[in-house]
């Protein structure tokens, strides 16, 4: 692999983590659809979902509130790559767990996923608000991603915005330093621990396994997460993230803590092969767009 100065290093991990969210939204919005209902709206199963969301409101549903992630998950997921890039390429130089890789991806990706949640707060809050909206119940309360952002704004200021921001903080937290430490690992032994790029096949099926630790890791915080910026903004039923914990288990017993989790397994294996395929792909293509740039020089 090319060697670049940081701040190249940086624009590169950018450049992927962008096409890397492209990738994932592409992908995973309908099966994110399906999964939220399921966690914040009492349907029993995948098929109820869809069926009834075709029944109620057209096909189109699968893709409502897609804006707005559309338009972040790239610079969220190029924070991501960037900065646990950079907390990786950190503590390497420095001697901090060199000696155990699993261990220095595993807080490197901690640190990538503590820094995307700045992002993917506001850009979950507003999807979650738009798939919990049925059509044909009322009149909607928001005509889109974009009024819904405004009018949440304009009524409850940042806050607002930012509702769950203390739980997708610690979900992403966890939830990447796992995906990283997989991934790397995954990568490692079905290439031999090789410097060269990953074949298409060997990325698949790293980012595959590495999605399924991701959500495996995170779910019941997702679940808390979905539940609590689904939640009235003006008269909550949680006080926060412990409080919403109890009252779900208690209420609905632990395995409403899984609720979807059939359906997010089927969406993390397409979406994360996805997002890594893009990734190592996109980073190829810079590689060799710097090399023609610098035969040039």
């Amino acid at each position: 692999m090319p060697k670049y100065s940081s701040e190249v290093q940086i624009l590169k991990d950018c450049w992927g983590g962008a096409w890397a969210g492209v990738a994932c939204i592409g992908v995973g919005q309908p099966f994110d659809f399906v999964k939220t209902r399921m966690q914040s709206m009492g349907f029993k199963s995948s098929g109820e979902v869809i069926s009834h969301a075709i029944r109620t409101e057209g096909i189109t549903a699968f893709y409502k509130g897609s804006l707005v992630p559309l338009m972040l998950n790239s610079p969220a997921c190029s924070v991501l790559i960037s900065s646990y890039g950079t907390a990786k390429r950190q503590m390497a130089a420095g001697g901090v767990l060199n000696a155990s890789p699993i261990l220095q991806n595993f807080v490197a990706g901690g640190v990538g996923g503590s820094c995307m949640s700045l992002v993917a707060t506001p850009m979950e809050h507003i999807r979650i608000r738009m798939q919990t909206q049925i059509e044909g119940q009322g009149v909607a309360a928001y005509s889109g991603s974009l009024d819904a952002t405004m009018k949440i704004f304009r009524s409850h200021g940042i806050s607002g915005i930012y509702k769950g921001a203390t739980v997708t903080l610690i979900r992403d937290a966890f939830g990447f330093a796992c995906y990283f430490a997989a991934y790397d690992t995954i990568k490692k032994m079905i290439t031999g621990n090789s410097d060269k790029p990953p074949s298409t096949v060997q990325t698949l099926s790293a980012g595959s396994v590495a999605g399924v630790a991701l959500w495996s890791a995170r779910y019941p915080l997702d679940t808390v997460k979905t539940r609590i910026q689904a939640d009235s903004i003006t008269r909550p039923q949680y006080r926060g993230m412990i409080d919403c914990f109890s009252k779900t288990v208690a209420k609905e017993g632990v395995g409403a803590l899984y609720a979807g989790f059939a359906a997010c397994i089927l969406r993390t294996v397409p979406v994360n092969a996805g997002f890594f395929w893009a990734y190592e792909t996109s980073s190829y293509l810079f590689d060799v767009a710097m090399g023609s740039y610098q035969l040039q020089q």
